[in-house]
């Protein structure tokens, strides 16, 4: 009777961690489809504070002008995923994204941005801008 209920304690502790704690398994994989494309992830929450626009608004002014070929044939593609909603939760466990983030993403070299992000978008975006180009142009090579 006591192994009975130490094995049922066992199994229900190992279901909770598997389902509540541990990383749970991603229902699509992102790069399934994006094999050699450079992909600029902005990751953000349901609330985003100044700095977090001025993140995905220098993104988006920046690959609409210097990029726009690169992603009209398929070399680059930018996705703003909201981490906090259900469906995106398998791409975020992916790069351990638990706040906003900026991330690119080429055959799983990934390369965190978020700090520069943090430091540039708002106040000097002109610098923000320069340095992401230098990241992508690196990967896109």
């Amino acid at each position: 009777m006591k192994k009975h209920l130490l094995g049922m304690i066992a199994l229900f502790v190992l279901a909770f961690t598997q389902s509540a704690c541990g990383p749970r398994p991603p229902k699509d994989n992102p790069q399934q489809h994006n094999e050699g494309v450079v992909q600029v992830l902005y990751f953000h929450g349901n609330q985003r504070c100044v700095t977090c626009r001025a993140i995905e608004k220098q993104c988006l002014e920046l690959l609409d002008t210097e990029y726009a070929e690169a992603q009209k044939n398929g070399l680059l593609s930018f996705r703003s995923i909201n981490f906090s909603d259900r469906e995106n939760e398998s791409t975020a466990n992916r790069y351990e994204v638990t706040w906003s983030s900026l991330i690119l993403d080429k055959d799983s070299q990934v390369v965190n941005l978020t700090d520069m992000a943090f430091r540039y978008a708002k106040s000097e975006p002109a610098t923000f801008k320069v340095q992401l180009k230098q990241e992508i142009d690196k990967l896109l090579q």
